[in-house]
Parts: structure tokens; C-alpha cells; sequence
């Protein structure tokens, strides 16, 4: 049954064209760093972390979340395996990347949720095209506990 609901993870993380909504060119990569983890990978790390983990109640944060990989897959996890409403799912999970694109494409991919533009290792810094309010839920969120992917 387990390796069954991993198989649905995977397929509904897969219902996207994988990054493909962005166009990164060599310099985009050079300055911002990015980096995208394989949907594979994905599932394995998540996986080994087991289910549980991601219980109803429990945050997952992702610091750098660019398309949302890791937090699709959580939601779905959250859904599948403990039998969460895609809504009450989003609640539990938090994203933040320093681009707009890798923002808006996340929290298309997900449906809603909490992802912000900002700079989490410099959270109070308010960065180009970050909203004020995406700013103050910045300034909010950092004070909370949360299962963080990095």
C-alpha cells in the first residue's frame, strides 16, 4: 500500500512540465545559485524521512523553494498518506525563493499556500519586487518551528 501512494505522490508531483515554465539561462543560474531537485529525488529523500513526518499539524518550510518540489511532494504526502484536504494540507506548508517566477510557479503548482518572495537567510531584508505584505509575513514566519528543507 505504501509504495503505492509513493507512486501517486510521484505522478501528481509529475503533472508539470518540470521547470519547464522558466527560462534560465547561465547567467540566471550563476548569480541566483539555483539548483532544481529531480522528482526521483525528491520522492526518495521524502520518502527515507517517512510519512509521518508530515502529519497533519506538522510545517514544512522550505527556505529556497524555487517550482515547489519539495512542498508538492509534502502536500501530497499530507493528502495521500493521512487524508488532509488539499486545503488543510497548505496550511501546514511554507515556501520562499529570491525570484518572482520560481515564487508565482510554486504557488501555482501547489494551489495556494504561504510562499513568499524574500531572502530567508536575511529575512528582514526587504529585496526588488517583494511585496510589503510578502515582507511582513517574512518578518512573522521566521519566528516560527518548522521542518525545513534545504
Amino acid at each position: 500500500m505504501s509504495k503505492e501512494l509513493w507512486s501517486q505522490v510521484k505522478d501528481r508531483m509529475n503533472d508539470h512540465s518540470y521547470m519547464g515554465e522558466i527560462d534560465r539561462d547561465e547567467y540566471r543560474v550563476k548569480v541566483t545559485a539555483e539548483v532544481f531537485t529531480p522528482t526521483d529525488l525528491v520522492i526518495k529523500m521524502i520518502s527515507e524521512c517517512g510519512a509521518d513526518m508530515f502529519a497533519p499539524g506538522k510545517t514544512v518550510f522550505d527556505p529556497a523553494c524555487g517550482d515547489g518540489q519539495f512542498l508538492v511532494a509534502a502536500k501530497w504526502v499530507k493528502v495521500l498518506f493521512h487524508g488532509m484536504s488539499e486545503n488543510d494540507a497548505l496550511n501546514d506548508l511554507y515556501g520562499v525563493d529570491l525570484m518572482r517566477d520560481n515564487v508565482d510557479l510554486c504557488k501555482k503548482r501547489l494551489g495556494g499556500g504561504t510562499i513568499l518572495m524574500g531572502d530567508s537567510l536575511n529575512p528582514e531584508k526587504n529585496i526588488e519586487n517583494q511585496t510589503i505584505l510578502e515582507h511582513q509575513e517574512m518578518l512573522r514566519l521566521f519566528g516560527q518551528t518548522a521542518t525545513v528543507f534545504v
